[in-house]
C-alpha cells in the first residue's frame, strides 16, 4: 500500500473536526440498550437521501458501517465510545427511524493518554495503524492523472512533487479519496446551486480526484449539494470565517432575519439545513433575498449565552454591532426597520405562548437537545425566549461548507462506474469526492466521516481481493 498525501502534513480536515463517524446499529448502541436495527436505520436514510441515493449503496453503508469500526477495534488498535446519554449530537431530522430524545448512531475516538481528542485523536489511531504496518506515506504529492491501460482498467496514477511528475504503478487499484472541490472557484460557480462564501475544511480540497475521474468517464452524481454550515465572516474578503456549529444560532433569545427583517426559516434547525434557507431567490429583485441575513439577539440572550465568535459570557466581540434599540440595530446593519419590529413582535408573542407558528422551531429532537436550553424551567419553549432587553446585537451570517459531498458516482463496493452505469476497473472512490450515500442530506452527528471511513474499508476490502494486473 502506498498512500499520496497532497498536504505537508496528515489527516486532512478530518484532523481538524469532531472525529465524529455516524454509524448505523453499531455495537456500542447494543452494548448500551439502545434500539435501533436495520430497517430502522435504512428507513431514515432514505427520508435524509431525499431520493438521492442508490438503495444497494445505503445499504452497504448501514450493513458495513458497524463492521468497519469493529475492524478498526480488532485489528488496528481502535478504541471507540459514545457518550452515553449526550444530547449534543441529536439526530439531525425527525424522520422515521430516527433515534428518540436526544440520542445519536454517533461514534468518537477515545480520548488517548495524553487527552488528546476528537479528530487529533482518530487520525492518531490512524497514524499509529499506518507506522505499525510500514505503510507508506508520500507527503506533498498530489495525484492529477489516472493511467488507464487499453482494456480500460486503472493501473497507475501520475503524480507531482515539489515541481517533479512520476508514474507510479498500481498492483491492484487505484482508490481516490482526496475530499471535496470546496477551494475550487470555478467547481463550485459551476456546480454548485448557490453561492457559498466560507468553508472550515482544509485548502488542499480542490476537487483533484473529480477531474481525475472525470477525465476517464467517471459518472457524477450530487454535485449541486454540499455539508452546509452557516458562518459569520468579520473578515469579508476571506474564504472563511466563524463557523456556527450550533453554538450561537438558534438559542433562546434569537432570531435570523434578511435585509428585509423577516426571518428566513428555523433557527433551530441543523447547520445543514439551514443553508438552504439561503437560496431564497427574489424574482422581483432578481437578487438572493437571504444572502446576507442577520443573526440578532438581546441583553436576555447575552446574560445566559456567548455572542458570536466568544466562549465567555458577556464578552463582546468588536465585530458585533451593539445599539440600544431594534431601530438603531437595523439601520447600522441595513436592515429595514419597520420588517424587523414586526417580525420582532410576532416571534415574542410565540415565544411567550411557546410555539412557533412560523417554522417550528423547538419541536424536534435537535432543536430542542442541541440548538435549544432544556435546562431552562423559565421557558415554555426550550428554543425560544423574547427579544425586548436592551442592548440588542447583530452580525451579518453567510452561506458556507464544511465540504461538497457531490462526487464519482459508486456502486456498493465503492468501484466507480462510467457514465453507462458499468464499473472503471481498478478504480475505486471514497470520502467527499464520492457521491455522498446520504444524498441531498445530513444523518447527524459524523455523517461525512461515517461513510468516508466505511466506503474506505469496503473499497480496500474489495480491492486487496483483486489479483494483480502484472
Amino acid at each position: 500500500v502506498l498512500i499520496l498525501e497532497k498536504a505537508s502534513v496528515f489527516g486532512g480536515t478530518t484532523a481538524i473536526s469532531g472525529g465524529t463517524a455516524y454509524i448505523f446499529n453499531n455495537y456500542l448502541l447494543r452494548e448500551q440498550g439502545v434500539e435501533d436495527s436495520r430497517e430502522m436505520s435504512l428507513t431514515y436514510l432514505r427520508h435524509v437521501a431525499g431520493g438521492q441515493s442508490d438503495e444497494e449503496l445505503m445499504a452497504a453503508y448501514v450493513d458495513k458501517g458497524n463492521e468497519m469500526i469493529e475492524w478498526l477495534r480488532d485489528n488496528a488498535g481502535f478504541v471507540w465510545t459514545r457518550s452515553e446519554g449526550s444530547t449534543t449530537f441529536a439526530e439531525y431530522y425527525p424522520y422515521e427511524g430516527a433515534l428518540p430524545e436526544g440520542q445519536s448512531r454517533g461514534v468518537r475516538p477515545a480520548p488517548l493518554d495524553d487527552g488528546t481528542t476528537s479528530g487529533p485523536a482518530l487520525m492518531t489511531y490512524a497514524r499509529r495503524a499506518t507506522d505499525e504496518r510500514e505503510i507508506e506515506i508520500l507527503f506533498d504529492t498530489a495525484g492529477h492523472k489516472l493511467v488507464t491501460s487499453a482494456e480500460g482498467q486503472v493501473i497507475g496514477v501520475i503524480a507531482s512533487s515539489e515541481g517533479s511528475e512520476m508514474a507510479i504503478k498500481a498492483r491492484r487499484g487505484v482508490i481516490i479519496g482526496t475530499g471535496g472541490f470546496d477551494h475550487n472557484e470555478e467547481m463550485r460557480s459551476h456546480f454548485l446551486r448557490g453561492p457559498i462564501l466560507a468553508a472550515n475544511s482544509v485548502i488542499t480540497n480542490t476537487g483533484d480526484g473529480h477531474l481525475m475521474g472525470m477525465a476517464i468517464g467517471a459518472d457524477l452524481r450530487n454535485m449541486n449539494e454540499c455539508w452546509g454550515l452557516p458562518f459569520f465572516k468579520p473578515d469579508p474578503d476571506l474564504f472563511s470565517g466563524i463557523a456556527d456549529w450550533q453554538l450561537w444560532r438558534g438559542k433562546p433569545g434569537t432570531v435570523v432575519v434578511n435585509k428585509h427583517g423577516e426571518r428566513i426559516g428555523n433557527e433551530s434547525a441543523n447547520y445543514d439545513a439551514a443553508v438552504n434557507a439561503f437560496y431564497h431567490y427574489d424574482t422581483g429583485t432578481f437578487e438572493w433575498r437571504n444572502i446576507p441575513s442577520f443573526f440578532i439577539c438581546d441583553s436576555g440572550y447575552t446574560d445566559h449565552y456567548p455572542l458570536p465568535g466568544s466562549f465567555e459570557v458577556g464578552a463582546v466581540p468588536d465585530w458585533i454591532t451593539v445599539a440600544d434599540t431594534l431601530d438603531e440595530l437595523a439601520e447600522a446593519l441595513g436592515i429595514d426597520a419597520r420588517g424587523l419590529e414586526s417580525t420582532i413582535e410576532t416571534f415574542n408573542g410565540y415565544a411567550e405562548n411557546g410555539v412557533d407558528l412560523d417554522w417550528r422551531r423547538g419541536e424536534s429532537d435537535f432543536d430542542k437537545y442541541t440548538a435549544g436550553d432544556v435546562s431552562r424551567n423559565d421557558l415554555r419553549n426550550p428554543c425560544l425566549a423574547p427579544l425586548e432587553t436592551p442592548s440588542f446585537y447583530g452580525a451579518a451570517l453567510w452561506p458556507g461548507t464544511t465540504g461538497t459531498n457531490g462526487g464519482l458516482r459508486t456502486n456498493a463496493s465503492a468501484q466507480v462506474l462510467n457514465v453507462w452505469g458499468e464499473v472503471i476497473p481498478r478504480l475505486y472512490c471514497t470520502s467527499n469526492t464520492m457521491a455522498s450515500v446520504m444524498g441531498v442530506g445530513y444523518a447527524g452527528g459524523g455523517g461525512t466521516l461515517g461513510p468516508g471511513m466505511t466506503f474506505g474499508y469496503v473499497a480496500g476490502q474489495h480491492a486487496a481481493a483483486l489479483e494483480p494486473w502484472g
